[in-house]
């Protein structure tokens, strides 16, 4: 053995059951329990909810039934008709909340795929197809596959959202989702093991602006933001529900790309700038001011994005003079210049306003309940846009510097890293509690198709058992291949 050692190092060789190897693998190979955990069903593993970022839903005309986002000819990513422009943007009205402010776009699916043609050739780009396989190969049965002959019901549902709303608003729809599921899957195990009104538990995974979603539900629930500028209570509604909330690629401290495209318009298709600028979610996404992530270049001094005025000042966005033509498209009704621009400094003035009450919310420090757990997978690696210095005369950035994330959320925005050189420590400062971290050298979809997030997945959902399924759980297992029965002990711990 010494002299086959001596011989592969020698050699630089060396056998996958040597002491010596360095192979790695591109696939997995699992071992016997943890294959049965993959094949399993019943009620001790908590069905997941996907919850996809911004862009990450199909978006489509109710009336007509047209694709607005998901379904791509190559000319949109060079021109965007006027119907189409007025389809996607949010819509405006002067002295009216958000939530009134309604057209009929929905959304209609997860974007798993976008399809892409060009001169009758149609190419299909994976957006969270990987994500899903992933999850199908660790045993879960998604509802937007037929399932399997030898499984009872579906554990892995795709709540698919518009991606432009407020956040808080979404939340409601979240709520109103799960609650669905949860009966669902109620309905299933009394038919299967007999057990009456079981307390369903989820776990989500909620990627980029999914996991703020995911993260606003799962502390305030179902309550809005107040209209007299204050937060909304700290409840953790949403742990009534919520098991494990698995956070990727999520900027928690918002991302400096937000405010970039609004200024000069969307990197993914031709967007103008008033347009994105109509997205509450936009603002709701923006670096947390703690950061200083966009500051004048003469003081370094940070500028406050949360107020109208210094917009206004700056012609920033939507209320940029120039950004006229696509207002005349998304306000059609409205006759003049002068009140177009009203209505867009209204517009701008009410998601402002809501997205510093958003950020000062999630800001609060706070541990979760006990029985919750929150783990964080973020990328690392990638040059991401960290500061931008403009011209505070003329509102020009003239000078962008870099750090690392996922090449659109900063490593530190995901953890929420609250320290900064000048007040440096060594442990992690944020006002999250997470309960686990992974890095991955991976960009922003990238972290969804990492092996090493695959082969984590199952543990991060299934291996961990929290206090509250301990408690729901005592006394009862069952599964398909196992009628259900009871436990002679089972200690809570």
């Amino acid at each position: 053995m010494i002299l086959t050692s001596i011989i592969a190092l020698m050699t630089g060789c060396s056998s996958t059951g040597s002491y010596t190897s360095g192979k790695q693998k591109d696939t997995t190979f699992y071992g016997d329990v943890t294959q049965k955990c993959i094949e399993y069903e019943g009620i001790e593993r908590n069905p997941v909810i996907v919850v996809h970022g911004f862009l990450g839903s199909k978006l489509v005309n109710s009336i007509t039934g047209e694709n607005l986002w998901g379904d791509f000819r190559t000319w949109d990513f060079v021109s965007v008709s006027d119907e189409k422009i007025r389809g996607l943007a949010h819509p405006m009205g002067y002295k009216t909340s958000l939530k009134k402010l309604k057209n009929n776009i929905i959304p209609n699916e997860l974007l798993e795929t976008a399809n892409v043609s060009c001169l009758g050739i149609s190419v299909k780009v994976t957006a969270y197809k990987k994500l899903i396989d992933a999850l199908v190969r660790v045993g879960y049965q998604t509802e937007s596959r037929p399932l399997p002959k030898d499984k009872h019901f579906y554990n892995l549902f795709e709540f698919a959202y518009d991606w432009r709303r407020d956040l808080p608003e979404t939340a409601k729809e979240l709520d109103l989702f799960i609650k669905r599921k949860r009966k669902y899957l109620q309905q299933k195990y009394k038919e299967l093991y007999g057990i009456e009104n079981f307390d369903v538990k989820f776990n989500v995974i909620g990627h980029s602006m999914g996991g703020l979603l995911a993260r606003y539900y799962l502390r305030y629930g179902i309550q809005d933001l107040p209209q007299d500028g204050s937060l909304p209570k700290l409840d953790w509604y949403g742990s009534k529900n919520i098991d494990i909330l698995i956070a990727a690629g999520t900027p928690n401290g918002g991302y400096l790309d937000t405010f970039l495209e609004m200024l000069k318009g969307g990197y993914l298709q031709s967007f103008p700038p008033a347009v994105l600028g109509t997205f509450p979610t936009y603002y709701q996404m923006l670096p947390v001011p703690q950061t200083k992530s966009i500051v004048y270049s003469d003081t370094k001094e940070a500028v406050d994005v949360f107020d109208p005025e210094v917009w206004k000042k700056m012609k920033w966005g939507i209320v940029n003079p120039e950004e006229d033509e696509t207002l005349k498209i998304l306000l059609p009704n409205v006759k003049t210049k002068e009140e177009r621009s009203k209505v867009a400094y209204d517009h701008l003035s009410n998601c402002l306003k809501r997205a510093k009450q958003f950020i000062e919310a999630m800001g609060i420090k706070a541990s979760p309940p006990d029985d919750v757990l929150l783990f964080l997978v973020f990328g690392n690696g990638f040059k991401t846009s960290q500061r931008a210095f403009v011209n505070r005369n003329t509102g020009e950035v003239e000078e962008i510097t870099y750090s690392s994330g996922d090449g659109k959320v900063l490593a530190s925005s995901a953890l929420w890293d609250e320290r900064v050189i000048e007040n440096w420590s060594f442990f992690l400062r944020s006002p999250i509690d997470w309960d686990y971290l992974l890095g991955l050298r991976a960009a922003h979809m990238g972290i969804l198709e990492a092996p090493v997030f695959e082969d984590n997945i199952l543990l991060l959902l299934s291996m961990i058992e929290t206090q509250k399924q301990k408690e729901t759980l005592d006394g009862i297992t069952c599964s398909t291949d196992q009628p259900p029965k009871r436990l002679k002990s089972r200690k809570k711990h």
